[in-house]
């Protein structure tokens, strides 16, 4: 008996982008959390939304949140970055949304500043500004990180180190800092798929 052919068709959401804006409570930027009580039409996870005039391309996200994809100049897609506030710690403090499941490679690109801009993470720091990336291998009990990176610190004393470890099954990356107010840390990481 043959298999029956279906042909399907998916269509994702398409408007203005006032008319995407509208979806989400005025000056959401995607984080945080949209009340779906509240805002019912906001976009599910995994669903895609194309601001027609403006070529915006938006992919909803857990908890009502969303991603914008963006290709970059000269191509390839520029994701928005993970923005943390790290406040001074005198003792290896865990970054919670850098821990990840073991895996043997990953990367972590970022940059970190003195900035108080949390809007911009390319705007460069007041007193101190780092860009790097940390090369990550784990195997089934240890991790290992090679820190990259270039800095401009004008000539403060203060610093900032980070560690990685294999914590049951996890990686956490952790921190110290002795400089006296918070530092802006944005990042976005790259793994390997299995294909």
């Amino acid at each position: 008996m043959a298999t029956p052919v279906v042909v399907s068709r998916i269509q994702n959401r398409r408007g203005t982008q006032a008319q995407f804006d509208n979806l989400y409570p005025p000056g959401y930027t995607g984080t945080g959390g949209a009340n779906i009580n509240i805002w019912p039409n906001i976009l599910l996870p995994g669903e895609l939304a194309l601001a027609t005039d403006t070529g915006r391309v938006f992919l909803g996200n857990l908890n009502g949140e969303y991603l914008e994809l963006v290709v970059g100049i000269g191509g390839g897609i520029v994701l928005a970055p993970l923005v943390i506030v790290l406040p001074p710690a005198g003792v290896p403090t865990v970054i919670p949304e850098l821990t990840y499941a073991a895996t043997p490679f990953y990367n972590i690109f970022y940059d970190i500043t003195d900035s108080p801009n949390l809007v911009d993470p390319n705007a460069l720091g007041v007193n101190f500004s780092r860009n790097g990336s940390f090369q990550i291998t784990s195997t089934a009990t240890t991790a290992t990180m090679t820190d990259t990176s270039t800095e401009i610190n004008l000539d403060f004393p203060d610093d900032i180190s980070f560690t990685a470890q294999y914590v049951l099954g996890n990686i956490e990356i952790s921190y110290m800092h002795d400089f006296a107010g918070s530092l802006i840390f944005s990042t976005s990481t790259i793994s390997w798929l299995p294909i």
